[in-house]
């Protein structure tokens, strides 16, 4: 019989990582609506909020988590965004580091994988490129514009318009 997350971590003393990936989908693709929204964010904070078998909560999205309008669901996470990623702004991307070594490892140009992704810079961190970019750069030996197949630039750009903290007037060549 498999017990719940409680009774595993009582078993078993070893807590859980949860990992979310586009986390605010549900809010991004049904904008208008606000009971679903609600629903899913109290799911949220009902199955992470105040959990001691939860360990750490890492969850990626384009919105901030915190808020949404007056519902606060989810206001114990440190947030760390793309514009102040803080002390892990050495793992939003690559280093020029490990850039120049996967370059030397996979015989491209520095130079040109730096002119192409070198797109971000933080205070206490100079140089920070695009991992997706630069993966498939060096496995294909070929530069190009490998973010836009992620997304559609019209999926984004409401995010851009929007101008949160001021991510409209940065420029990030990613």
């Amino acid at each position: 019989m498999i017990g719940t997350m409680q009774d595993i971590y009582q078993n078993s003393h070893i807590p859980f990582i949860i990992i979310i990936d586009e986390w605010d989908w549900v809010l991004r693709e049904y904008q208008d609506a606000f009971e679903a929204q609600k629903v899913y964010l109290d799911f949220l904070r009902d199955f992470l909020k105040d959990k001691g078998y939860i360990h750490l909560a890492y969850m990626t999205g384009i919105l901030p988590i915190k808020k949404y309008g007056t519902h606060s669901a989810l206001n114990m996470f440190a947030e760390f965004s793309m514009t102040n990623p803080r002390q892990l702004a050495k793992y939003v991307g690559f280093t020029d580091n490990e850039v120049r070594s996967l370059c030397e490892r996979y015989r491209m140009d520095v130079e040109e994988v730096r002119a192409w992704y070198n797109g971000y810079r933080f205070a206490n961190l100079d140089s920070v490129y695009n991992p997706r970019s630069v993966i498939e750069a060096v496995a294909s030996g070929i530069c190009d514009t490998y973010w836009n197949q992620t997304e559609t630039f019209e999926a984004l750009r409401m995010y851009i318009d929007l101008n949160f903290e001021g991510l409209r007037e940065k420029t990030f060549c990613v």
